[in-house]
């Protein structure tokens, strides 16, 4: 005879029904952790060999300074922006050459300032005295406007009327008055290629290199410029 079945009695459970299997849940050995010396860099926290990031010749926390502008190897290239072969025509290293109309203005500042007082004087001479009184005098108002013109170019470059125009004779070298011996040798010149149908005072036209060079100049070493 048969047992009734209890309606409210629970069915009876699978063999390991609910339970996780042995080690469920648990890491692997090994799990998460890294091998050794993962993610270091060789040499990590270690001090860097003597003179790492140094330069020569400096000691720790040194440098060398920053190179300044126009520095040798440092700015542009020598001769940069220009033109090759390119040159003002006619420019001196001293500055751009007098204007002829110049020079003739100055030349005769310096004919009025020295040959009104001597051209009165070897007047009154002439009229008071007798011939002897007029050749010593005349004489020596020549003298007087060689001295006059050998003392101002030769010691300071320009004379009372080239000073009133802005204008001096420098020598082509340094740009400094050339001396009052190659200021005499340099009015001598020009005093008697002068005499040349005046050819020695318009003769700064004939020179080629556009510097306004007369015989007198090129004599005399010199360059006229502008002053100003």
């Amino acid at each position: 005879m048969t047992t009734p079945e209890d309606p409210f009695a629970k069915p009876p459970q699978q063999p390991g029904y609910g339970q996780q299997p042995p080690g469920y849940g648990q890491q692997q050995p090994g799990y998460g952790q890294q091998p050794p010396g993962y993610g270091q860099q060789p040499g990590y926290g270690q001090q860097p060999p003597p003179g790492y990031g140094q330069q020569p010749g400096y000691g720790p926390g040194q440098y060398p300074p920053a190179p300044q502008y126009g520095a040798p190897g440092y700015g542009p290239p020598p001769g940069y922006g220009q033109q090759p072969g390119y040159a003002m025509p006619g420019m001196t290293p001293f500055g751009p050459p007098a204007g002829m109309g110049t020079r003739l203005l100055a030349r005769i500042l310096d004919v009025l300032i020295v040959g009104i007082p001597i051209g009165i004087i070897v007047g009154i001479v002439a009229a008071t005295a007798g011939k002897g009184a007029f050749i010593a005098v005349y004489v020596i108002a020549v003298l007087a406007a060689l001295a006059y013109e050998i003392y101002f170019i030769g010691a300071r470059g320009a004379t009372l009327g080239k000073q009133v125009m802005k204008i001096k004779v420098v020598d082509t070298g340094n740009g400094q008055p050339i001396g009052m011996g190659r200021a005499f040798v340099r009015y001598l010149v020009l005093a008697i290629t002068g005499e040349i149908c005046t050819l020695g005072y318009w003769s700064p036209f004939f020179d080629g290199t556009k510097r306004k060079q007369g015989w007198h100049d090129k004599v005399g070493n010199d360059f006229v410029v502008q002053a100003g």
